[in-house]
């Protein structure tokens, strides 16, 4: 009878886990509360912190209220943390702009990505000659309209790929077009990256949009092209609502809750997780210090500026009257290896692009410089690109994940016009993805040690 009672009383232990365990299921944020209560009564533009990350206690927007952000200057992703409830009534975004369209001998400029997105392509020039446009900036920039087409929009990754949004970012930009007679439309900016999360419940009623911006027009039918979609993560106990989410043209939704009962339009659909995941400090951070830059040092004997923008529209350095081919080109780079020829691409306005390699750098391994000459078409806008390849060994690259069904090969350090110096994976057929979007900081700064040291 004693055994019987033992058995019983095991019984009724096992029937109370369920709610024990329903009663466990917190989660933490992460905010510090630092930045209070967030409850706007009108149109508000939020200004970014440099890392991108705003810690609130709650966060209210009310029906009728429209939240923006002005981009820090690292362009990283919006991160919301509450430690309280978050409630959207109005509405929370984060497009990309809408490609311009000029006359006479300028570019029609791309629309701005969201934050954390990539701006779309400037429009080329039409004419007797017409000027290409150029292709949208980011990972999945669209290609450049020549002769009057082939413009693409800007892309984010199949539906199998960067699911989970860890690490976080936006859009690509959609490729810029040019004409015959007239001026091509800028492309569409890619739409941001936004992560909201909550240690208790978001409810939306209103909406959330990360959209691609759309390309511009040109005598009534576009010609510029939209960028691509961009993301958007919300991670919390609870996520409900009736309100819509939108990252269209190609963009990504991830909603991460124990209790899921958002009821109201998700475009495209979301992937979805039953129980939160873990939230970054930083929704994009930074390249830790120890991994490479490369930089333009000096251009025709002119500094080019310490953020250039790369825009075909206003150029970032003016090159003297009178000044000859070929013009010499000095780059600095930090955290890699001696001796490294880098090539330079010049691409000009018009005319068919050109690359050349510069003298091995000297210097050490924390500071060194290369220098090369580069001839530049004359009274053009020419765009400049310097990189340099590293191999990857076999046993590394077996390791990384692929992109896109390919296994990553190379690993390439590159100062690109509008996206300053930073480390792509590339693949054997030339795809390429910033390399801080597929591994983390830890994982990409071990990486770099064993490639650029030969380890």
């Amino acid at each position: 009878m004693r055994q019987f009672k033992s058995i019983l009383f095991s019984a009724l232990v096992i029937s109370l886990i369920p709610p024990l365990f329903a009663q466990a299921q917190t989660f933490n944020s992460g905010s510090t509360g630092a930045d209070g209560v967030f409850s706007p009564a009108t149109n508000t533009v939020l200004t970014m912190p440099p890392d991108g990350v705003f810690n609130f206690t709650t966060i209210n927007i009310p029906s009728g209220v429209s939240v923006t952000f002005n981009p820090n200057a690292a362009n990283t992703p919006v991160t919301l943390l509450a430690s309280g409830d978050i409630t959207i009534a109005g509405v929370i975004n984060v497009n990309g702009s809408t490609g311009q369209t000029r006359t006479g001998v300028i570019f029609s400029p791309g629309g701005a990505g969201g934050p954390g997105g990539f701006s779309g392509g400037d429009g080329g020039i039409g004419g007797a000659t017409p000027i290409p446009g150029s292709a949208g900036r980011g990972p999945g920039g669209g290609s450049p309209g020549i002769n009057g087409s082939g413009q693409t929009s800007g892309t984010y990754g199949t539906s199998t790929s960067f699911v989970s949004l860890m690490p976080l970012f936006g859009g690509s930009g959609g490729g810029g077009g040019s004409a015959f007679s007239s001026n091509g439309g800028g492309g569409g900016g890619g739409g941001g990256a936004i992560l909201i999360a909550s240690s208790g419940t978001i409810t939306i009623s209103g909406s959330i949009t990360a959209n691609g911006g759309s390309g511009a027009f040109v005598g009534g039918s576009q010609n510029g092209v939209s960028g691509s979609g961009g993301a958007i993560r919300l991670v919390a106990k609870t996520i409900t609502g009736t309100g819509s989410i939108s990252a269209t043209s190609g963009g990504k939704i991830r909603l991460e809750a124990y209790t899921l009962s958002q009821t109201g339009s998700i475009n495209p659909p979301a992937s979805l997780a039953t129980a939160p995941g873990p939230i970054s400090a930083a929704s994009n951070p930074s390249l830790l210090g120890g991994l490479p830059t490369l930089t333009f040092a000096s251009i025709g004997g002119m500094t080019p500026p310490a953020n250039p923008t790369g825009s075909t529209a206003t150029p970032d350095v003016q090159l003297a009257a009178g000044t000859t081919n070929p013009v010499p080109i000095s780059l600095a780079a930090a955290n890699t290896p001696v001796g490294t020829a880098f090539s330079i691409r010049v691409i000009p306005s018009s005319g068919s692009p050109s690359t050349v390699a510069t003298n091995p750098s000297t210097g050490t391994f924390s500071n060194s410089t290369a220098s090369g000459n580069v001839t530049l078409q004359q009274n053009q806008v020419n765009v400049l690109m310097a990189f340099a390849n590293f191999t990857i060994p076999q046993q590394i690259a077996a390791l990384l994940p692929r992109i896109d069904g390919e296994e990553i090969d190379r690993l390439m350090l590159a100062s690109r016009p509008g996206e300053g110096s930073a480390l792509h994976f590339v693949t054997p057929s030339g795809r390429e993805v910033p390399a801080r979007e597929v591994v983390g900081e830890e994982m990409l700064a071990r990486l770099w040690r064993e490639v650029a040291l030969g380890r």
